[in-house]
Formats: C-alpha cells, structure tokens, sequence
C-alpha cells in the first residue's frame, strides 16, 4: 500500500504574514471572530501557479504584486533561473520570509469552485508520498515529455526543496472518509487565486488515524505526472552515491514527494479540455479532412458556436471535435463510432485508452490524416496546447497556427478506467481546475 506521512515544511512566516484580524480579501462566509492562538495569512499576493501555466506576462504581474511572489523560487526570470531559485531559497529563510514548522505537519488544502468562489469546499490533505514506481498501488494516467522533466530536475538539483504539491486522486465512499476530515486547527494560510476561487491551507493536529486512512488507498496522479517522474530520477541519483544506497526504503528526504489528495468519490473535481494547435500543417490535408471520407463527417457550423455545440454533444457516444481553419471556418468532425472502432483496433492499447477521443484525435486524425505521428507530437514542434477557445481561434487567425482542434473534457471515470489497468492516456489529456497554488508549503529534501 501506499505509505503516507506527515514532514516538516517550509511556510511564509506567520510572525510576518498573519493578521489580528481574518483579512476581509480572503474571509469565508459567515466565519467567525478568531479565536485565541490562531493564526490566518493572506498570500494572496505571494502565491502563484505552478511552473507549466506560468506566461511571462502572468509572472511580470505577480512580481508586481508582491517582490517576495513565490514566481521567484517557481519559475525566476533570470539567465539561470535554477540557481536564482536556491539563492532566493536560501536568503528568505535568512530573513524570515520563510520559516521552518516547528514539528512535522500534515495539512487541509481546500479550494472553491467557480459556482462559490467564495467557499472552499473542495477538501483534500497535503503530505508526503514515499515514492515508487508507477504500479499497483500509486498509477498514472498520463505520457509525459522529456523537455519538462529536464527542467525540474534541474531545478530540484539547485533547490533541494518540492516547491509546489502534485495532486493525486483516490476513491473511497466510506463514512470513515468523513470522519478524518474533521481534525482541529489553528495555523492557516489563504489566497485567491487568478480567477478569484479561495484557497486555504491549514496545518491540523498529528493524527496517526488520518494518515493511516490515506496509506490505505490506491493512488491515481492527477495533476504533476513530470515532477513525480522528476522525483524518482532525483530520488535514483541520491540512492546512486555510496553514502545513501544502503538507507533503509523511505528513511531519506528524497524518498518522498508533496503531494494534496483528494477523495474523488466524494469531493467535486473538474476537468478542462486541453484544445490542440497544429503547427506547420499540411494546407492540403487539412481541407481533405472535410471530404467526409469515412469513418468522419465534417458539418459546418458558424464559429462562435463552435465551442456550444461541442458542449450539447459532451456525453455522445460517437467522437467529436471542432475544428478552426484560416479565414474564419468552423468544422464539426463526428466520427462513425463502429467504423473509428475498426480503425483503433490496430492501435496498440487498452480498449479503455481506444475509446478515447483524444487517443482516436492522436491516432485516426493527427497521424492518420495529417502525418504528426507520436514521435512528432513528443519532440514538441508539432503541437501546441491552449485550454480558451478563443485563443485558439486567435491563433489560427493569426496564422501563428494552421489549425485548432477543439476537444471535449476528459471525463473523471475515463481516467480511473484508464490508470486502473495500468494503462496511460495521451499527453494533456486532463487539466484539473483549478490549479493548485504554489508557495502555501514548501517541502525540503535535506538530509
């Protein structure tokens, strides 16, 4: 099973950051006057998103909101921005921006939905996951690309320290799920974030029962397939000198990884699609993609409905895309479901993975049709990813794509499906809204 702890983190420093008073920017509703000894901070102008949706217009902006923005041991703007990261490290704690935990903490993260900004309902706990290979008991669902992994390892090098928590999903419909939720605290930390959903952090009393609870489940990654992958190749390197091989499994720093889990039985977790930009493609092969060549139907319809009819259709059976072309064109791509069957049957995959749109988008379409085969999608040059569509449509009319292929959402229950044989999903296949914030705790791999 599973092993799930409790770690000493790093935290902006209450001392510094906390108020007499629950700040009114990030006040739940109806909350009540704090009480003695418990402390609230608001970070919402320290926090920031994780690595992989961070624009540099978007890190210009929260450096100007706070110069102490967590951007700055995230993704620094800076020639070396790894080494930047572990100075910055290194001086906020010298200074007390930064203070350790006195004693090993687990944690509360909760976050609102776009219904109730205002009320962070969805609950999960962030702790340490001893690593281990993707198997039995912690899976993915997702490939992953070299390029990213490159980077964190690089980072993870400089810093020794997990900045921002992966998400990792479980399913569980026990009471006793209810139960462990319910532990008492007093240090907390809140933010808004981009869109203005409340986020808290609060570090609850030691309790062995929790933990013990979580270590009893089976793992899906959710949302940070590259830094799990990351943190096994750090953890193989460490374990790779002399004076660590022999450790005992689990007694080293860097046999660990932050991670926030979340019972996706109970709690409301969302999906966004992930529409892909074709780069460089063949003019000619796109508009054969409207002959209507079977398995595919290409229906037009106007553009700004695109996105609509894509959403009445969420739930059908057949799979569906939309398609931008230059000059304003707007395509509904329905494919035959027996007929796309047929062709995934050649594919070297589950039947869970075969269904798929975005595996029958990969294969019957993109590789097919267009000649961007799996080598091509992974070197990166090929695809580019946007979750607005009218970003995608700018794109296109641009010209700084040759086309958009609008996705619908992977579902919840596809993904378990999935990661439940052991089997993995397309790159982008799921973005988990919304993102969990970066800069609440920090996990340090020192030894």
């Amino acid at each position: 099973m599973p092993e799930v702890r409790a770690f000493r983190g790093i935290a902006y420093a209450l001392d510094r950051f906390a108020a007499d008073e629950v700040p009114d920017r990030v006040r739940l509703l109806e909350e009540p006057p704090p009480s003695a000894g418990r402390h609230v901070a608001d970070l919402t102008d320290l926090v920031c998103p994780p690595y992989d949706v961070i624009s540099p217009e978007q890190r210009g902006a929260l450096l100007a909101r706070h110069d102490r923005n967590a951007v700055r041991l995230e993704l620094p703007d800076d020639p070396e921005p790894h080494a930047a990261a572990a100075a910055t490290l290194a001086a906020w704690l010298e200074d007390g921006t930064l203070a350790w935990r006195g004693e090993g903490s687990v944690y509360y993260y909760s976050h609102a939905t776009p219904r109730q900004p205002d009320d962070p309902s969805v609950q999960g706990v962030l702790a340490r996951l001893r690593l281990e290979p993707f198997g039995a008991e912690v899976r993915a669902h997702e490939h992953t690309m070299p390029g990213p992994k490159a980077d964190r390892l690089a980072h993870l090098h400089a810093t020794r320290t997990q900045v921002s928590p992966i998400l990792a999903i479980y399913f569980d419909r026990s009471e006793r799920y209810r139960h462990v939720m319910r532990r008492p605290w007093a240090d907390e930390w809140r933010a808004r974030d981009g869109d203005g959903l409340l986020h808290a952090v609060a570090a609850v009393e030691h309790d062995d029962r929790l933990l013990r609870y979580l270590s009893r489940q089976r793992v899906y990654i959710a949302d940070g397939h590259h830094r799990y992958e990351t943190a096994l190749a750090y953890q193989a390197e460490v374990r790779a000198d002399p004076n660590w091989a022999d450790a005992p499994a689990g007694s080293l720093a860097a046999d660990w990884i932050m991670v926030v889990l979340v019972n996706a039985e109970l709690e409301e977790l969302e999906i966004k699609a992930t529409h892909r930009l074709l780069l460089g493609a063949d003019a000619d092969a796109l508009r054969g993609l409207l002959d209507g060549d079977p398995p595919w139907q290409a229906l037009p319809v106007a553009p700004g409905e695109l996105a609509g009819r894509l959403e009445q259709l969420r739930d059908a059976a057949e799979p569906v895309f939309g398609l931008l072309l230059p000059g304003d064109e707007a395509w509904l791509l329905v494919g035959d479901a027996e007929g796309v069957a047929e062709r995934m049957r050649r594919e070297r995959a589950s039947t869970a993975v075969r269904r798929l749109d975005l595996a029958i988008l990969h294969a019957a379409i993109l590789a097919d049709r267009l000649g961007i085969d799996a080598d091509a999608v992974a070197a990166g040059e090929r695809l580019a990813y946007t979750r607005s569509e009218a970003e995608a449509r700018a794109a296109v009319s641009r010209g700084e794509a040759s086309a958009a292929i609008l996705v619908r959402p992977t579902r919840l229950e596809q993904l378990a499906e999935v990661a439940g044989i052991g089997d993995v999903m397309p790159q982008k296949s799921t973005y988990f809204y919304p993102k969990l914030l970066t800069g609440f705790v920090l996990n340090p791999l020192e030894d």
